[in-house]
């Protein structure tokens, strides 16, 4: 695995004792590991740049496992997703994003690793959907006088009074549940006036 440059493994979960556990196993196995304690700090992680492997608890606080997969299969649907969950495979929702399962309470480090492996042989043939980078999101405003925006990073609506102006129509403001500053027009017909502006 470490020859094939395909180690890099970013590891979501709450509980520190098992993401101690399994990051020591891993590391001794011959993979990066970087850890995150929630879904809102894998969003900061990835920006900070994307991993191989992606191994994720399905239940913790701020962001779910749930809503970390949504991000992932909407921006960056190339990376394996594993799941790790005290649940059994069989008692899990439907529509879980994920291309392998890791059961806490009954499968070995061995068979950890074996599905790891697989994983990394079988690239998904999945792409992004389009994202512009460059072009700023839209925005509405609530009868407060609010902004309600998008998030791109975590997915996640947020609402802004105070915002930045940057010039133009655009403007920007950070996201109340990850960090990221957001770049933003209002959307037609959405109408501010002057003492808004």
């Amino acid at each position: 695995m470490v020859g094939q440059r395909r180690n890099r493994v970013l590891l979501v979960d709450d509980d520190p004792v098992f993401r101690k556990l399994i990051s020591g196993y891993l590391v001794a196995a011959g993979y990066v590991v970087r850890a995150a304690v929630d879904g809102l700090d894998a969003v900061g992680k990835l920006r900070a740049g994307l991993p191989d492997l992606i191994i994720c608890e399905l239940i913790m606080p701020r962001m779910s496992g749930f809503e970390l997969l949504k991000v992932v299969r909407r921006r960056f649907p190339q990376i394996p997703v594993m799941v790790i969950s005290a649940k059994t495979a069989e008692a899990m929702p439907e529509g879980v994003a994920a291309d392998a399962y890791y059961f806490k309470g009954g499968f070995g480090f061995e068979h950890l690793l074996e599905t790891i492996s697989d994983l990394a042989k079988k690239i998904p043939l999945r792409t992004a959907s389009p994202h512009d980078d460059n072009r700023p999101a839209q925005a509405r405003r609530n009868e407060d006088g609010h902004y309600i925006i998008d998030c791109e990073d975590c997915l996640r609506e947020f609402s802004a009074l105070r915002v930045h102006r940057m010039g133009g129509d655009e403007k920007s403001a950070t996201c109340v549940h990850c960090g990221k500053v957001i770049h933003f027009i209002v959307a037609d017909g959405d109408t501010e006036s002057p003492a808004q502006r």
